[in-house]
């Protein structure tokens, strides 16, 4: 399994919008590529400045090939979505991440 991890620093403004949009229009959307095999939201808990937040959001996928598929043909058109909407606002890193083992 591959992950496609976006780290997203919010400033605290916005951070109630960006969390319905997030999980209203933007994963659904990312979803419908049918790329995804399921998505997880998740908070950073860390000792940060009192006027922002940060976020992890993990894209599961099959495979390195529909990742690739994925950031030739649709990441920069949702990355231009979220700027438009947001701007400076939300900031953003991406990992790419393999899964070796899972334990239980």
């Amino acid at each position: 399994m591959i992950y496609y991890n976006v780290t997203t620093q919010l400033e605290k403004c916005i951070e109630s919008k960006w969390l319905e949009w997030i999980q209203k229009d933007h994963i659904p959307e990312m979803l419908n590529t049918k790329k995804f095999i399921k998505v997880k939201l998740l908070r950073v808990i860390i000792d940060e400045e009192k006027n922002s937040t940060t976020y992890a959001t993990q894209y599961m996928l099959k495979s390195k090939s529909l990742l690739d598929n994925y950031l030739k043909n649709d990441a920069k058109i949702f990355q231009n979505k979220t700027f438009q909407k947001f701007g400076d606002k939300a900031l953003s890193f991406r990992t790419q991440l393999e899964l070796i083992s899972e334990f239980k």
